[in-house]
């Protein structure tokens, strides 16, 4: 009716409040509350107004005084992506990232892509998305069309794809990411559609594993059709919007959307989770073992029983791609490891755990001296707890863990965990399959440590060895990708993707190093990575990288004979590095300073140390060998 007011709900109510609340804590200076503010009115769910308003609210947040990561993306699309930057911003601030965002004139990707003195080449973007949509693939065929063809048509539609990777990774070293092919929920052949092979969903479906299989270094693929599934086919294509503004999709998907890329785009900057921490009674199985026993739990058997075998199931898969597992309980250890030893049900066995803490101690504290065990960050683990107490302990106590709220089902454990997309990455190396077998061999070398009063006897006992090798095809994805994730042993916070590595490695004055650690526990992996280039008559140490597992062993001096030894080699009289702080880089603060460089002035963060030949070099337990094992240096 005319002049009527408008009804208020208590959903834009809360909404409104939380806006005004943000508001003022930025006005205070209190950007950290403010994003809190705001984070804990949205969901990826909310309708697109809630996340439109929000998002607009953000701009006015620094984000990073929040200690967040900048990275450049350009959003590429033939179809109207404006509306949803914003929100993708919001998102991508959530898990860790300060974006800025460049969205290429619209229905202009080969233009863009393929000439070099385009907007969106000189921007000079870490990752370019490229939008696409089923409608981009431009995959049709006859009902009568023969094998040949339809096998045709797919493979010249992913060579399409291909020609824009490889010209963005040509002109730019970017990270690609393109789309899977969202399937419509509608199609005129009905059933044959997705029943025979010349059917549109038969295609699509054929397009987009061969897709992903096209999809090598460099490039990610992001799986538009499984969102458009989870938002729901029927409401995810509005043809409204589609042929009056362009909108590939629904609006109030752009949080589901937005959501999904941000932890696709965290992992891709090496901003993924790395440890899951758990609970036991309750958690991962039904009862408490103390009291119930081994027979009296709820584990196999049920339909409670069979829930959480599925989620030790999902537990065990993301322990098998490289996602360390340590167990906080309040608990008697021996009576808690009688599960995982003794109970034929159990998935989890106790080998899976890098770490495995059962007391009666306060969990927040459990959870500081696992991560100093593992010597990872706080903000590398994720913490799942049945009991909401000990959730709220943890989350206001730490809140750089991520904490997942569990519904009161088990059955709905695996939905909630796999929600969070705390644990995406881009790709899947050997290393990460070790990575759990890396940590616990390290909590190994803690407690070991702790015999010993003597340090470089204790370093001593390790009988270490290290390889030094190129970024040959096969270690460049793991190099990269420690460049990407490494925070903490980072001088320089530089960030080279597959393709751009490669090609600094090519270069006549530069050099890529890796370097891979063995000891009496095991083998360590590719720990350390090194990108150098030669100027003159100096050696400059662009990229210095390591895994924080290895810290406090020796290995820096020896990674510094191994700088040396390259500046020697080339003639060079002289080593520069830089430092540049970060919010996780103060351990190595020193580094340079510890390792005899001298500051270039008082205003750079350069540090320089001038050679002498007939110097012994760094003291090291570090042992150099090939790749046969024979010592080369000590």
């Amino acid at each position: 009716m005319p002049g009527e007011v408008p009804t208020v709900t208590a959903d834009q109510a809360i909404l409104k409040s939380a806006l005004v609340r943000a508001k003022a804590a930025v006005q205070a200076g209190d950007h950290a509350g403010a994003f809190a503010t705001l984070r804990a009115c949205i969901t990826p769910d909310s309708d697109f107004v809630d996340q439109a308003r929000v998002a607009k609210a953000l701009s006015a947040v620094d984000l990073h005084v929040l200690g967040c990561r900048s990275v450049r993306i350009a959003l590429v699309a033939a179809s109207t992506v404006d509306h949803f930057a914003g929100v993708l911003r919001f998102w991508l601030a959530d898990a860790g990232l300060a974006a800025d965002i460049f969205i290429n004139p619209f229905d202009t990707i080969a233009a863009a892509v393929l000439d070099s003195g385009s907007a969106l080449h000189q921007w000079q973007p870490d990752i370019v998305w490229l939008f696409s949509t089923y409608r981009d693939a431009g995959l049709e065929v006859s009902a009568d069309a023969a094998p040949e063809a339809i096998a045709g048509a797919v493979a010249g539609a992913v060579a399409a794809r291909q020609a824009l990777w490889h010209s963005l990774q040509k002109g730019t070293g970017c990270l690609v990411i393109d789309n899977s092919a969202d399937i419509p929920a509608d199609d005129p052949f009905g059933n044959l559609a997705g029943a025979a092979p010349w059917g549109r969903r038969t295609l699509l479906r054929r397009y987009n594993a061969e897709l992903a299989a096209a999809a090598g270094p460099g490039v990610a693929l992001f799986d538009l059709d499984h969102v458009a599934s989870l938002w729901g086919k029927r409401r995810w294509e509005d043809a409204r919007y589609w042929f009056h503004s362009r909108h590939a999709f629904a609006l109030d998907a752009s949080g589901t959307v937005a959501h999904s890329a941000a932890r696709l785009i965290a992992g891709a900057r090496g901003l993924s989770k790395k440890c899951l921490v758990l609970d036991l009674d309750n958690t991962l199985w039904g009862g408490v073992i103390g009291d119930d026993g081994i027979a009296g739990i709820k584990l196999g058997s049920g339909a409670e029983g069979e829930a959480f075998v599925a989620f030790q199931r999902t537990i065990k898969s993301l322990q098998q791609r490289g996602v360390i597992l340590a167990v906080c309980s309040k608990n008697d250890p021996e009576i808690a490891k009688s599960v995982f030893r003794d109970h034929p049900d159990s998935v989890l066995r106790l080998e899976d755990f890098a770490v495995f803490t059962a007391n009666w101690d306060n969990k927040a504290d459990n959870i500081r001296d696992i991560a100093g065990a593992l010597n990872i960050g706080l903000d590398a683990i994720v913490f799942v707890d049945d009991n909401p107490l000990e959730r709220d302990i943890v989350a206001r106590n730490l809140p750089e863990v991520a904490v997942v709220d569990l519904p009161d089902d088990p059955a709905g454990y695996v939905a909630a965990l796999g929600r969070c997309g705390w644990f995406e990455m881009i790709a899947l190396s050997a290393e990460d399959r070790e990575r759990s077998r890396f940590y616990a061999e390290h909590a190994g070398r803690t407690a070991v440590r702790s015999t010993f009063t003597d340090m470089d006897a204790y370093l001593a006992s390790l009988e270490m060895t290290a390889i030094v090798g190129p970024a040959d095809a096969f270690n460049l994805p793991r190099m990269s990708q420690l460049i990407g994730k490494s925070n903490q042993f980072h001088l320089t916070g530089t960030r080279y993707g597959e393709a751009e590595l490669a090609s600094i490695a090519a270069r006549p004055d530069w050099f890529v190093r890796h370097v891979r650690l063995s000891d009496r526990f095991g083998d360590s992996g590719l720990i350390a990575c090194l990108v150098l280039h030669r100027e003159h008559a100096t050696l400059h140490v662009d990229t210095w990288v390591m895994s924080c597992r290895v810290l406090g062993r020796g290995v820096e001096e020896f990674i510094a004979n191994e700088i040396r030894s390259i500046a020697l080699a080339q003639g060079c009289h002289r080593l520069a590095g830089r430092y540049v702080r970060s919010a996780k880089n103060g351990l190595v603060a020193d580094l340079y300073e510890r390792l005899g460089f001298a500051p270039a002035d008082e205003t750079t963060k350069t540090w320089i140390l001038e050679l002498d030949r007939a110097a012994p070099g760094w003291k090291t337990r570090v042992k150099a060998v090939s790749a046969t094992g024979e010592t080369l240096y000590a």
